[in-house]
């Protein structure tokens, strides 16, 4: 945030004294409770870190105050949760779920790369999410949260897929390996679009960190180290007949710095694009498809 030129100005917690000890760690000006933080006049937008079980909640309390909104992902922990809480607020809201990669020049690059048939028919993308959570408290293990690598890091290939393909899952088969907690710990899927497009997914919390994506077309193939959250060391490959065409690396900015700069240039009065109104429905339904199938 401090990159794109913004302020923390306030920090929600239910608890005070943790909240005092956080906003000093991290400069933040004052503290105050979720309702507090909002009743805040000199706040300009709202970024909801919350549990996953509280999203819907706090982004519909933020999204009534009409200021541009970040809501962690994912919005709602399925389809009738989001839908109900997009239905719920005013049209063309400033609401955003918080996947910073479709602002991120290295997205545009895929995009054109897709669109302008460098990769000929694109007909599949093979993407994975993975890391190790270790600390048994971790709430991404706990099931009343909303745990779960699904909701976690599993959405993100969904995203990208939807993104690139412009379509919507229509079916899905998957697999999933649960934690003690009952979460799924790991959970691996096929979706098909109704493009006619595939996803295949993994997504984890219990191996080493890795985004390892390929784009797959009918003439060639882009490898992408981080489509995500893009660091300066990862790069985008153009691989054809088995050989590397092209290399591009990533912006140095940081990742998030795109998104936050969009929501300020919304709070200047600009036009809101990629909100959750265009996009969460599509990705809850199709993460609902993901987990019945691994129910089944």
């Amino acid at each position: 945030m401090r990159a794109a030129g913004g302020r923390a100005v306030v920090v929600g917690s239910r608890d005070p004294d943790r909240a005092r000890a956080w906003a000093a760690d991290h400069q933040v000006e004052a503290t105050a409770d979720y309702a507090g933080a909002l009743d805040r006049p000199d706040v300009d937008a709202v970024y909801i870190a919350l549990p996953n079980d509280q999203h819907v909640e706090w982004a519909a309390a933020a999204a009534a105050t009409g200021r541009p909104v970040i809501c962690e992902k994912p919005l709602g922990l399925d389809a009738t949760q989001v839908d109900a809480l997009l239905a719920g607020i005013p049209a063309g809201a400033p609401l955003w779920e918080s996947f910073a990669f479709p602002f991120h020049p290295q997205t545009e690059l895929l995009r054109r790369l897709v669109d302008d048939g460098t990769l000929g028919e694109v007909r599949e993308i093979v993407s994975e999410f993975h890391f190790d959570v270790r600390t048994p408290t971790n709430i991404r293990l706990d099931p009343a949260l909303g745990g779960g690598a699904l909701y976690d890091v599993g959405c993100y290939p969904v995203r990208l897929a939807r993104l690139l393909f412009g379509s919507e899952v229509d079916t899905a088969a998957a697999r999933s390996r649960s934690a003690d907690s009952g979460v799924d710990i790991e959970t691996a899927a096929v979706a098909d679009f109704t493009s006619g497009q595939r996803l295949i997914l993994s997504a984890g919390m219990r191996r080493p960190a890795s985004t390892a994506t390929r784009i797959i077309g009918s003439h060639a193939e882009l490898r992408v180290g981080n489509p995500f959250h893009p660091t300066p060391t990862d790069t985008v490959e153009l691989w054809r007949d088995g050989a590397l065409r092209q290399t591009w690396s990533a912006d140095p900015a940081p990742a998030f710095q795109w998104m936050i700069e969009h929501a300020q240039q919304v709070v200047r009065g600009g036009d809101a694009r990629i909100t959750a109104a265009e996009t969460s429905g599509g990705n809850a339904r199709a993460l609902d498809l993901i987990r019945a199938a691994a129910a089944r």
